[in-house]
């Protein structure tokens, strides 16, 4: 059996990778092999990437045939064709899935089988707009650029929805199995995403060797916003440096303040109604899509253009160039 992991972005997928790739003797005792083809390079140079993005690099930057991944893929398949094999790559979830069906054409269709994790459509819109503040990618001001973006998904739900995916998967890949997971926490094998993978593809990892339940804090927008003037002015690698030091103070690390309440309501139930058959099909026995968001006092306060987050923002802006300044 193999599963082709595709994310989706902001799904936990780089840390599901990375535990792949580190516990070599671990995926030995549970029977799970994660391919090197597709992560190491066609000329077998280099050390194994963290996951499969070379391939769709190929297929994002070169009109050149698949033929050399799918060779290489089926080699190493029938290799390993008493275990559970694994593939993964977030950027498959946007990529040309023609293509991408070419590196698996020789593998039997009823050994192959498709996920990605489904993400609540205001946490993936926050978790989104903050990576993109820290990379310095907001073309517009925050409260702007959020409102064209509701308007758009307005005007077109499918950028959020999940609806067209399934379809999408089942002309590429004929015949495969297409399983959808649902990325919430508290409904998660032990809380976190590599447990929980782990468990749905057959391979569940002991207690003695989960990857346990502790998660990145998520940093404030007022934070992402600060290390994007960073990105900007001294460079996407300078930025990610600074962000890898952890700073114990509450300015820095905060949730749902991206969407105020009204909005983050408004998107749920929209983009809910849109995927209604998407329900149906793969979660029937789920009353809701996604659990309903409980806010805190704060978070149903919060209001974006106010005195209290511009002084977030400046004392995050203060702590992230002081950062900068001692690095």
């Amino acid at each position: 059996m193999l599963w082709l992991h595709m994310g989706m972005p902001k799904t936990g997928t780089t840390a599901l990778q990375g535990f792949l790739r580190r516990k070599h003797s671990v995926m030995n005792e549970i029977g799970l092999h994660y391919m090197e083809t597709g992560r190491r390079r066609l000329d077998g140079g280099t050390r194994l990437a963290i996951s499969h993005n070379i391939v769709a690099f190929h297929i994002n930057q070169s009109a050149d045939p698949m033929d050399p991944f799918r060779s290489a893929m089926t080699t190493e398949y029938d290799a390993h064709a008493d275990q559970t094999c694994v593939v993964s790559s977030e950027m498959f979830y946007g990529c040309n899935l023609n293509r991408l069906a070419e590196v698996f054409a020789d593998i039997p269709s009823r050994g192959l089988t498709i996920t990605y994790y489904c993400r609540r459509y205001s946490d993936f819109f926050e978790a989104d707009y903050k990576q993109r503040a820290k990379a310095g990618r907001l073309s517009n001001g925050g409260t702007e650029y959020i409102r064209q973006h509701l308007d758009l998904i307005r005007n077109h739900p499918d950028r959020l929805s999940f609806s067209a995916k399934p379809a999408e998967i089942r002309t590429a890949f004929a015949g495969v199995s297409v399983a959808p997971l649902l990325y919430e926490r508290a409904g998660m094998v032990r809380g976190n995403v590599v447990d929980d993978f782990l468990s749905r593809v057959g391979t569940q990892l002991t207690e003695e060797v989960s990857a346990g339940a502790v998660s990145n804090p998520s940093q404030s927008r007022a934070a992402s916003e600060a290390f994007g003037v960073i990105s900007r002015a001294l460079g996407r690698k300078k930025s990610r440096q600074l962000r890898r030091i952890f700073v114990d103070d509450p300015v820095m690390v905060r949730r749902n303040d991206v969407l105020e309440p009204d909005e983050r309501a408004w998107l749920d139930e929209f983009v809910a109604k849109q995927d209604t058959a998407f329900q149906q099909e793969f979660f029937p026995n789920r009353p809701e899509l996604f659990t309903p968001t409980k806010l805190s006092d704060e978070d149903k306060m919060f209001r974006r253009d106010t005195p209290e987050e511009y002084e977030a923002l400046r004392k995050a802006s203060e702590i992230v160039f002081r950062l900068a300044l001692d690095v």
